[in-house]
């Protein structure tokens, strides 16, 4: 009984980390620099973009960003990180509610999405679709965040198709 239970927690501890690795892996394939050129964002913001700078963390659990530079001293990042297993779209939202960042709802975008202002006429953008986080944080030269949303909108409307 004792070597048929040792069995099957081996056999569960294994199929548990094979499922993660392929998890990690499948998020280790999709560059969050190839989910927008320099041009579709230009064509959203108004603005020249310069080529996205990717920078990919040491733990596959951080997921990876990209960040490419608006005008001549904005910015525009991409986050993408699979979600864990406690992470949900209400308790990250939950967490920014404590925070006093006035989520605001964003419908029909991924599978939930809203809005937070850290100020300064920063807008960032967390959309869930599937297994994933979306983060982008979006600051353009001289723009009011009114004027930003509908282009942190524009912009994950084209992610979302992206990212099976």
């Amino acid at each position: 009984m004792v070597r048929s239970f040792c069995a099957l927690f081996v056999l569960t501890l294994i199929t548990m980390i094979s499922f993660q690795a392929s998890g990690i892996s499948a998020d280790k394939a999709l560059d969050p620099c190839s989910l927008l050129t320099p041009s579709e964002i230009q064509a959203v913001v108004g603005m020249p973009v310069k080529p996205g700078t990717p920078k990919v963390q040491s733990n596959p659990a951080a997921g990876a960003d990209c960040t490419y530079v608006v005008g001549d001293f904005g910015s525009f990042n991409i986050l993408l990180k699979p979600l864990g297993y406690s992470e949900t779209p209400e308790r990250i939202k939950a967490q920014f509610v404590k925070m006093k960042m006035n989520p605001v709802d964003l419908p029909n975008v991924g599978d939930s999405s809203f809005f937070t202002s850290p100020g300064f006429n920063m807008v960032q953008l967390h959309t869930f679709k599937g297994p994933r986080y979306i983060l982008f944080t979006l600051l353009v030269p001289g723009a009011k965040e009114a004027v930003v949303r509908p282009m942190a909108e524009k912009l994950i409307k084209t992610v979302v198709t992206r990212i099976k």
